[in-house]
């Protein structure tokens, strides 16, 4: 009983003694360097292996369709009869829709890519007792790993030291907010976003640091299971695909159908020879062949996957998807953060002096403060201007321009407030000068900032955090304080 037991706990069961035992590590000197080279060779490189698929097998795919199959034949009969004008018009409307569908699949079929994108590139490692920077590829299991805020988690890893960390996991759980981690062990069967002692490769640690040792790699962690899923995923055809290959068959038989009993009625009646016959009925098998369609859909569906990508920023894998996303009717979810960009953005404010709207979204400084529907001067109202000074400097996320987007190392609601700064003085330079800080903690609920003018001198204390706290320390600092609205 107690071997069954043992057989299904989970890592996250384990207390950080046990699981340094259990991957033969060491708290304090890690792994040796032997010892890691011999894990890398059992276990190979910590890297997601992509399987692709050679531009010449996506080209051919779009041939794999029976319209084309019937275009071909009749490429061939328009040669056999000496009709070559027709049979080059019939060849380039197959090179068009082949290039067409070509040119989508090999534009989509980078999904692996994008995942890959979210990875670690460098990690920072315990071994031989001295901390060092590897390359993530290169992390084996047991290794013990070392992460701070701004860092992306380069494998699984099951904590074994934590100081008031945060991770973002969106990229797995869909959740928006950074969850706060723990290194105790857990009880019962948990889902990925509640292993509160784990972290998971493609991650970002927002706040604090931490250590844990590396329980999977590659394929075996969280996001290449994800990864495998998406390239062992099967090919099936969509609806509109069933309808134009049933098409295509259906006018195959049509055809050939009507062309023998017209040639077996020919035969009978006798009246023509039998080249004069044969001629007549390639004729008519050419003429009926539906050589526009397989164009003419593959045009309708680029547009539909064109403007998917160009006003709702979506890639399409492939043509014919386009039309199944159409026919959606309903989505189900189980969480808004899923479906949103996981940022936040001021767009109205309170003060004793009044209400305000700020225009603008996502993280891009760029918007401006209205009262009353009209836009107005921030200098001219002294406790708003405060209060931005306040969400600026009682901070501990960065915000930044990368190639061409707006992004945050840190926490969306931090962010927010540093966007909405820009807004204002229309740079992210501060008349003062930071001297100290109190971190965010769970446990008091708000983080703190001991700044200092750049010119007078003057000192001041910004805290930002949860209502309840915030005016608890208000109503202390002044018993008066009205909390009324």
């Amino acid at each position: 009983m107690a071997n069954g037991n043992k057989s299904i706990k989970k890592v996250y069961h384990f207390t950080p003694e046990e699981i340094i035992d259990r991957f033969e590590t060491d708290f304090t000197d890690g792994l040796t360097s032997e010892e890691a080279e011999k894990r890398l060779k059992r276990d190979g490189l910590n890297e997601l292996k992509e399987e692709k698929t050679s531009k010449w097998m996506i080209l051919l795919r779009q041939l794999n369709n029976v319209v084309i199959y019937i275009l071909f034949a009749a490429v061939a009969l328009t040669i056999g009869m000496g009709h070559y004008s027709d049979a080059v018009v019939i060849g380039l409307v197959i090179i068009a829709n082949t290039f067409i569908g070509y040119y989508q699949g090999v534009n989509a079929s980078n999904a692996l890519e994008k995942i890959k994108e979210m990875l670690s590139t460098q990690a920072t490692v315990i071994r031989d007792g001295k901390r060092m920077d590897i390359p993530a590829e290169e992390v084996v299991k047991g290794d013990m790993v070392y992460i701070e805020a701004g860092d992306n988690i380069p494998a699984d890893l099951r904590l074994v030291q934590v100081e008031n960390m945060k991770v973002q996991e969106s990229s797995l759980t869909g959740e928006s907010g950074s969850v706060e981690k723990f290194e105790d062990a857990l009880e019962g069967i948990l889902s990925t976003g509640d292993q509160r002692n784990m972290v998971f490769s493609s991650t970002a640690v927002t706040n604090g640091n931490g250590t844990g040792v590396v329980i999977a790699t590659a394929e075996e962690t969280e996001i290449g299971k994800i990864s495998s899923a998406v390239s062992e995923q099967s090919h099936k055809k969509t609806p509109l695909m069933k309808e134009i290959d049933q098409l295509g068959k259906n006018i195959s038989y049509v055809i050939l159908g009507v062309a023998l009993l017209l040639f077996v009625f020919g035969l009978f009646i006798g009246n023509y020879t039998l080249g004069a016959l044969s001629l007549a009925v390639i004729t008519m098998i050419v003429g009926s062949v539906p050589e526009g369609l397989p164009a003419t859909t593959s045009v309708v569906l680029a547009m539909g996957v064109r403007d998917m990508a160009n006003k709702k920023n979506t890639i399409v894998k492939s043509l014919p998807a386009a039309e199944t996303l159409g026919s959606v009717d309903v989505i189900a979810t189980d969480k808004t953060g899923t479906l949103t960009r996981n940022e936040m953005t001021v767009q109205k404010i309170i003060t004793s002096e009044g209400e305000y709207n700020v225009t603008g979204v996502g993280y891009a400084p760029e918007g401006d403060i209205y009262k009353n529907n009209k836009p107005i001067d921030v200098e001219d109202f002294p406790v708003l201007r405060e209060l931005i000074q306040s969400g600026n400097e009682a901070n501990e996320t960065t915000l930044e321009q990368e190639d061409g987007h707006w992004i945050i190392n840190g926490e969306p609601t931090d962010g927010s407030f540093l966007t909405l700064y820009q807004k204002v003085h229309k740079s992210d330079e501060t008349e003062y000068q930071e001297m100290d800080r109190i971190p965010f903690d769970s446990e008091y609920r708000y983080i703190a900032s001991l700044s200092q003018h750049k010119k007078t001198g003057e000192q001041k204390i910004y805290i930002k955090g949860s209502p309840d706290k915030i005016f608890e320390m208000a109503v202390a600092y002044e018993t008066d304080f009205d909390l009324t609205y």
